[in-house]
């Protein structure tokens, strides 16, 4: 796999004397200095539960035969970081006694973890001699064919490959006809030294004290800092998970009680909404609820399944709620304070500290964790005594909190989904069933997640070689998303001209074709037309969409997406309430799950057209594929960007509505 170089990195160090683990190259235990453990980016390094220590066990059994090959790496020491990468799936780099012990892999076609150990770990193997070792000579290749006389070693289990002199060279995969696979080759024969000594929990966290003191203070002065620029309601947004117990628990050290906002989305696992109450009445604070209640379910009917490029469930199930709750209940703008941490994602590395929210420009979100390690995350909720207050969950193999069927999620994480709530994953996968037919996909396509994504990404390629599903012929699929389809379409320097394989309803249409242009009229019930001085645009009952311009443009083929957006929306409109809730002219209604635009109110703006999930997302993902016959034909250069809206919508409400504070400056920016 391709690293990702990301702009923010966490760093962890271990102390050779102590044996322990650092969030700083300074050890607060004994004053020496720590040696940097190397791991992949973004090293976002965490320590290890029981549920951990159980799945590496049974990876080790599933690979080695014997659960003696890990306990063998992990002696007697009690703290172990685990580093979630990537692999296939999940993978998790294991740092023991200060050295990278070995990898732990799901594997996404038995559905079960493997343990991998590196150099450091095969050494500790062969000193227990805890699994079967095959001697090798000195140079071996990965993927090389190694021929051995050990037929008494079960097919499908790993052996450490060593010479002569018991030197461990390498992994090897054990396959039929007395052949071994040389599956990893160990090139960096290295192994850091440290103490022997057996270290716990609370040595843990004497090292790390002057280090993880610097950053709540840091943390603190910045939350007070930001109450006083602002001089708004403080609200802090509480998921449930390990990030946002801590910004609250930070927020309450420094400024007192605020609010809790927390995001229902309908699809959240019922640990996290027991948490978040059983918190909220801990502390006495007020919790306000943004509920999607059922859109999730409603909508999925209509959009099909989420995928990573296909997200229309974040602007459903939490956005749209999100942005309708802080506007009913914070009309004049508020802080939020935000869990965020840079090292979540590559977005969220390339955030700011501060930033103003997209949809609701009057409420400003900062984060005094951004530049926290998920290491500094758990010692100071060890540290100040939290963890009653912790979401279940994580000691349930759980790594983040969230939506119970994330498209962004692994199939791993799935699988822990699977075994402590079967009826709610049972319900998604039924779902997910019945699309496929309706798709004319494999069931690959259900068992292998291949749903995360809609169109021909690389790790969907990757997972259906060994299947009949085939990644590259998406066409066929995208066609049978929807009823209303794309049948005939051609252009030319002046004109877009689109056929459909159905009749348009044009009542529906000319609710919100104002949004085009302000001359809209209606022809003898076949045909609706909207002029603007450069275009006209022309909606035939009979099923067909053309639109003129009056000389070449540019752009015009996004003034025929507009036009194509609309139709959709007259169409499959969900109800949910994007477009009532971020106009900037209140000129949106929802009448009978059509929108309904007001002549008189409209800005002709046409942020609804691109805010709506069935234009952003159904139109462009998936429609806009089927018109060019380009799966990517949402990276056109001429598409507005939804920065571009988003600035659009901030200027236009603070014109209509309310003036907006300026951000105040970071230090840390």
């Amino acid at each position: 796999m391709l690293r990702k170089h990301w702009p923010k990195v966490a760093k962890v160090y271990w102390c050779p004397n102590c044996n322990i683990p650092l969030v700083s190259s300074k050890c607060s235990k004994c004053g020496g200095e720590g040696i940097e453990v190397k791991l992949r980016e973004p090293a976002d390094a965490r320590l290890a539960f029981k549920r951990d220590v159980e799945i590496a066990l049974e990876a080790s059994r599933e690979k080695f035969g014997t659960e003696k090959a890990f306990k063998s790496v992990m002696g007697n020491s009690e703290i172990v970081l685990l580093n979630k990468t990537t692999h296939i799936d999940d993978a998790k780099e294991l740092v023991i006694n200060g050295n990278n012990a070995g990898i732990l892999l799901f594997n996404p076609f038995t559905l079960k973890w493997e343990f991998r150990p590196s150099y450091y770990g095969a050494l500790r193997i062969l000193e227990n001699n805890a699994a079967e070792t095959v001697t090798v000579r000195d140079r071996i290749k990965e993927n090389e064919m190694i021929p051995f006389k050990g037929e008494s070693i079960e097919q499908g289990k790993y052996v450490i490959l060593a010479n002569s002199n018991g030197v461990p060279l390498g992994l090897g995969l054990v396959l039929g006809s007395g052949k071994i696979r040389v599956v990893k080759k160990y090139k960096y024969r290295f192994v850091y030294e440290v103490s022997n000594s057996r270290t716990t929990l609370d040595d843990v966290l004497k090292g790390n004290a002057e280090k993880l003191e610097k950053q709540v203070e840091e943390a603190v002065a910045f939350i007070r800092k930001m109450d006083k620029k602002i001089g708004k309601p403080v609200i802090v947004s509480f998921s449930g998970g390990k990030d946002s117990l801590v910004s609250l628990h930070l927020t309450l050290k420094s400024i007192g009680e605020p609010t809790l906002l927390f995001n229902n989305t309908g699809i959240e696992l019922p640990e996290t909404i027991e948490t978040v109450v059983k918190v909220s009445e801990k502390y006495g604070l007020k919790l306000e609820v943004a509920d999607a209640g059922n859109a999730f379910w409603d909508s999925v009917k209509t959009f099909g399944p989420p995928a990573r490029d296909y997200r229309w469930c974040c602007k459903v199930a939490k956005l749209v709620p999100l942005a309708k709750k802080m506007l009913r209940e914070w009309p004049m703008g508020a802080l939020n304070i935000v869990g965020q941490r840079a090292y979540e994602s590559l977005e969220r590395a390339r955030s700011t500290r501060i930033w103003r929210n997209k949809w609701v420009p009057l409420v400003i979100s900062a984060s005094p964790i951004q530049y926290w390690s998920q290491l500094s995350i758990w010692l100071y909720i060890f540290r100040e005594k939290l963890l009653d207050n912790v979401n279940p969950l994580y000691f349930k193999g759980f790594d983040r909190i969230g939506c119970f069927m994330c498209p962004a999620s692994r199939l791993a994480e799935f699988e822990e989904v699977k075994k402590t709530h079967p009826k709610l994953w049972s319900k998604w996968e039924n779902f997910l069933y019945k699309w496929a037919k309706k798709i004319g996909v494999p069931r690959e396509w259900v068992t292998l997640g291949l749903w995360r994504w809609l169109g021909p990404a690389a790790p969907k390629k990757v997972l259906s070689k060994k299947t009949t599903f085939n990644a590259y012929e998406w066409y066929d699929s995208y066609s049978k998303w929807v009823d209303l389809k794309p049948k005939d379409f051609r252009e030319d320097k002046t004109t877009f001209k689109l056929r459909f394989n159905k009749k348009l309803n044009l009542k529906a249409i000319s609710s919100i074709a104002i949004i085009l242009g302000r001359s809209v009229r209606s022809l003898n019930d076949d045909k609706v037309e909207v002029t603007t001085n450069t275009v006209k645009y022309i909606f035939k009952r009979e099923g067909e969409v053309e639109v003129v311009a009056y000389e070449p443009q540019e752009k015009l083929v996004e003034e025929f997406l507009d036009s194509v957006k609309i139709v959709y929306r007259a169409h499959y409109c969900v109800d949910c309430g994007s477009c009532v809730t971020l106009c900037p002219a209140n000129a949106i209604s929802i009448v009978d799950r059509r929108p309904v635009v007001s002549k008189d109110r409209c800005l002709n703006c046409r942020a609804c057209n691109d805010i709506c999930p069935i234009s952003e997302v159904m139109v462009e993902k998936l429609i806009a594929a089927l018109i060019f016959k380009k799966y990517d034909a949402w990276r056109r250069k001429t598409k507005r960007s939804r920065y571009e809206t988003a600035q659009l919508l901030a200027e236009l409400m603070k014109k209509v509505k309310l003036s907006s504070p300026p951000i105040p400056s970071s230090s840390n920016e």
